[in-house]
């Protein structure tokens, strides 16, 4: 079995409601490692997009004007 990535804008994503994570003061560290290393981890996403993991890379992604980011999605 393969994982297939698919590059989808940041503003096509939904972060889940019921989130229990609240990382902001990761947000900053984990947008300088994708500027020194890339965009290594994908965010993991459900078939309407809602995001299942990933969302302190969502929101460094969009700190750092991100396009597209890398998604798997978990059907």
């Amino acid at each position: 079995m393969s994982l297939e990535v698919v590059y989808l804008s940041p503003q096509e994503l939904t972060p889940y409601q019921n989130n229990p994570r609240m990382n902001d003061g990761a947000v900053e560290p984990v947008a300088e490692s994708i500027k020194a290393y890339g965009f290594k981890v994908p965010i993991i996403i459900d078939k309407n997009n809602v995001i299942v993991c990933g969302h302190t890379r969502l929101m460094a992604a969009k700190m750092l004007g991100m396009e597209q980011v890398p998604c798997i999605r978990a059907d």
